[in-house]
């Protein structure tokens, strides 16, 4: 990523604005940042000892990284992190043979499976060719029609067949190629929690950039704030969250996109269309797996409002909050109890809705 590139992420670092320090009784802190999986990684910690604090959230980073190289799309060719991503190798023998895989990438993959199903396959690890097409991970373009027709082709979560005796993945076709974007993050945030736990750390938050999970509570009486940016202004926010022990994720439209002709294009594509997602500009996905709901606020987008709502409703521990193209915010039920909605005029929400 150019320097220009990673300004731009450090400038705009987050769905999410969490409110640390006001009200917090921990007697020492420690935060860092570190630029993984494309974005910038926060990680605060708060323990009786400042060294112990810095060892867990170092050892939180080395984990995320750890996750970020199997999952790697873009390393260079026959390089040692080629070497080292999963991803990389399963994509190298698409329609070749089976590849075997760390149970991290193994784990992953089969909870795309599982939520493939689950969402009807809005959610789709196989858009890599799609998303190369695009030019989301270079030099973004608008593909004509034939071109995205050729490339679903290539796609399908039927075409990904797994043996987890022998833990393997396999691409039955060539040209395949998996995309882990929509789960990634939100998996290492999941596994540097583990960490910070086996650590002894009971309060903690780490922010992959809009992938926030909190561990524990604020202090004794007030439970973490997190401010969920608005959509179409980054120095406004559309409404606070009140969470302890839980993740919220958001994807939207805002986060990689390019305007051509006035036209927004952005990087949550329809597997079914091959194009981006329409209807929905924003999705805020709380419950108690950060890799859950990353899985979810991706395919939430894609699936639209209507369908979206229905199918969080039957999910347990699961609750969003969707904003439309048309500006109009509606929450989950369960979801109305921890959020605050602080909407501009140009939004509309009814809590009782």
């Amino acid at each position: 990523m150019s320097a220009r590139a990673r300004a731009a992420v450090l400038a705009l670092l987050s769905a999410f604005t969490v409110l640390l320090m006001s009200g917090c009784t921990s007697p020492k802190e420690y935060t860092g940042q570190q630029f993984l999986m494309d974005t910038v990684v926060e990680i605060t910690v708060y323990s009786p000892s400042e060294e112990a604090a810095r060892e867990a959230a170092l050892a939180a980073f080395y984990e995320i990284k750890r996750i970020a190289d199997l999952t790697d799309r873009f390393p260079e060719a026959d390089s040692a992190a080629y070497q080292r991503s999963d991803v990389c190798q399963i994509n190298s023998m698409a329609g070749i043979r089976p590849v075997q895989v760390s149970d991290d990438v193994l784990r992953m993959v089969e909870m795309a499976q599982q939520y493939s199903e689950i969402t009807e396959g809005a959610f789709d690890i196989t858009v890599g060719p799609l998303m190369d097409l695009w030019g989301f991970g270079a030099e973004p373009t608008v593909p004509d029609d034939y071109s995205i027709g050729q490339k679903l082709a290539l796609t399908g979560m039927d075409k990904v067949i797994v043996d987890k005796e022998a833990k393997t993945v396999f691409l039955a076709q060539k040209g395949m190629a998996l995309d882990l974007g929509g789960i990634a993050k939100g998996y290492a945030a999941d596994k540097a929690v583990q960490v910070l736990k086996e650590k002894g750390i009971s309060q903690a938050v780490i922010n992959a950039g809009g992938n926030v999970v909190v561990l524990g509570r604020k202090n004794k009486r007030d439970l973490w704030s997190l401010g969920i940016q608005d959509p179409r202004d980054a120095g406004s926010l559309i409404g606070v969250l009140a969470l302890e022990n839980q993740a919220a994720v958001t994807s939207g439209d805002y986060q990689r996109f390019f305007e051509k002709d006035g036209v927004r294009y952005h990087h949550l594509l329809n597997p079914a269309t091959g194009k981006p997602a329409r209807g929905l500009i924003s999705v805020t996905v709380v419950c108690d797996s950060s890799t859950v709901a990353d899985i979810m606020s991706t395919a939430l987008l894609v699936m639209g409002q209507e369908r979206g709502f229905d199918v969080v409703s039957r999910l347990q521990g699961v609750e969003a909050l969707f904003v439309s193209e048309d500006k109009e915010i509606t929450a989950t039920p369960g979801l109305k109890e921890k959020i605050t909605v602080t909407p501009g005029e140009d939004y509309f929400y009814d809590p009782e809705g």
